[in-house]
């Protein structure tokens, strides 16, 4: 197993040493300290740390706290602060650079292995929260259904593109309004309220559909939409925000080509296509004439000119957000 690589930042050269060899016992690597903020960000850049300990006084022109300002805005590294003095005001503005814990000096070397452990841990859950965020994000962006989220209050805390598209508002200033200030749901036939969807989802406990509604945006526009709204419920039970998912109906129902056609197209990319296709059982890809390994939907893609309108099945939306 590799060590990790720690960056000690302080200023005094012979404690500096000491935190080194004392790292260096317990199995660190601990290839070089700093002893100014400009030198720590230098050598931050040079040996990409995994963590650093940082004496939050540091003379010179930067002190620990601009310093791991300066180091949060370009690396994603975890900070311990080291210090045995700090007046309040310098405490709160390490409070703000989120550092990963305190260490009060004079310490014991013993004491650094249970502190640097758990900061090392936590960065690393941090890390992967953030990696789950970017796909999840990522595929939000792609849906082609339109996605809404509130808080338990029914305000808003996010619209996807499509949604902004449907809607007509900008999640930046759709944010934390309450959703029927933004949206009117309205029944099928004579135009009556609809009730919101969000809190009736969040009230009742379960999932809400979406059918035969429509939708009136921003400019006033009104369209038949469909989808289905659905309570967010924590760990212990609490319902904590909702999550709606509609699409066009119209769109859905106005193909722009019958679905004859499409039958007739899949027909004819069958009989192109070798008599029996290699599929395989468990990711569901077949090969094509090369060998390389594709997708399904990619390979009817390719043999017809199909394209395929991503979105959730009832099924697979009640596999995402689930009701109790």
């Amino acid at each position: 197993m590799v060590p990790a690589k720690i960056l000690v930042v302080e200023d005094e050269t012979i404690v500096a040493r000491d935190i080194q060899q004392s790292l260096t016992r317990l199995g660190y690597d601990v290839p070089t300290t700093a002893t100014s903020g400009e030198e720590a960000i230098r050598k931050t850049k040079e040996i990409h740390p995994d963590l650093i300990l940082m004496d939050i006084v540091l003379k010179g022109q930067m002190d620990g706290v601009e310093t791991v300002q300066q180091i949060n805005r370009q690396f994603d590294v975890p900070v311990i602060y080291l210090t045995a003095y700090a007046d309040d005001a310098t405490l709160e503005r390490a409070k703000t650079t989120s550092p990963a814990g305190y260490m009060l000096k004079p310490f014991h070397p013993n004491e650094l292995r249970p502190t640097i452990e758990l900061a090392l841990q936590r960065a690393q859950i941090d890390r992967h929260l953030k990696e789950s965020l970017r796909w999840l994000s990522t595929t939000v962006r792609c849906m082609s259904d339109a996605m809404i989220t509130t808080n338990r209050g029914g305000r808003l805390t996010y619209m996807s593109q499509a949604a902004q598209a449907l809607t007509g508002w900008l999640q930046q200033d759709a944010m934390g309004a309450e959703l029927t200030t933004l949206l009117t749901f309205e029944g099928d036939g004579p135009v009556q309220a609809f009730e919101n969807p969000a809190m009736k989802a969040m009230m009742e406990c379960r999932i809400i559909r979406l059918d035969r509604v429509t939708l009136r945006a921003k400019d006033g526009t009104i369209r038949p939409v469909a989808g289905s709204t659905s309570p967010v419920i924590d760990d212990a039970g609490v319902v904590i925000g909702s999550v709606i998912v509609f699409h066009d109906a119209q769109a859905l129902e106005q193909p722009d080509r019958g679905f004859e056609s499409i039958r007739s197209e899949l027909r004819q990319a069958v009989a192109r296509a070798p008599g029996v296709i290699n599929l395989c059982a468990w990711c569901k890809q077949v090969p094509d004439t090369s060998g390389e390994w594709y997708d399904l939907d990619t390979f009817i893609t390719e043999h017809s000119g199909l394209r395929f309108n991503g979105g959730l099945c009832p099924a697979c939306l009640e596999k995402c957000f689930p009701h109790s």
